[in-house]
């Protein structure tokens, strides 16, 4: 999100936070970033679409990396090798510090690493858990850590 955001903010794109699919939600055809996380309308002066009005949203063609130009059907099935070189792609494209003449750029590859510091703090600034959410971290942190120093770690 810190990669594609920094790009959208350095070219001046709309940036539409599209977690469909998500393997954390039952329903394919639910956004999971407003599920779990509060709306927002902008993150430091960049557009944000982040509701499930994405399901409505038809994105403009031609799109960057060139695999999504493909006809639906095609779509379907994208191999680990697909995504990896799509990682790649838009990994060379972010560090030209260019813009891209595709309408859409997609970034559907684990692009962790490829941004700034400065990127990743404004998203942890700019994003806050859904309130009942925050409340159940809220209540295992007064349960099991007040007072003790926490290491996180995500697998």
């Amino acid at each position: 999100l810190a990669a594609a955001w920094r790009y959208a903010q350095r070219t001046g794109r709309t940036l539409a936070i599209d977690w469909r699919g998500s393997c954390y939600l039952d329903e394919p055809f639910t956004n999971a970033f407003p599920v779990f996380f509060e709306p927002i309308q902008d993150i430091a002066g960049v557009r944000v679409i982040c509701d499930d009005k994405i399901n409505q949203f038809s994105f403009p063609g031609p799109f960057f990396p060139g695999w999504w130009n493909r006809a639906a059907i095609d779509c379907v099935y994208r191999p680990d090798e697909q995504i990896f070189r799509e990682r790649d792609e838009l990994s060379q494209l972010f560090e030209t510090q260019q813009d891209n003449e595709a309408n859409t750029v997609v970034c559907d590859a684990c692009l962790m690493w490829r941004c700034d510091e400065g990127a990743e703090r404004q998203i942890f600034k700019s994003i806050k858990p859904r309130s009942e959410i925050q409340a159940r971290i809220d209540a295992i942190y007064e349960e099991h850590f007040k007072g003790h120093t926490i290491i996180g770690v995500h697998v």
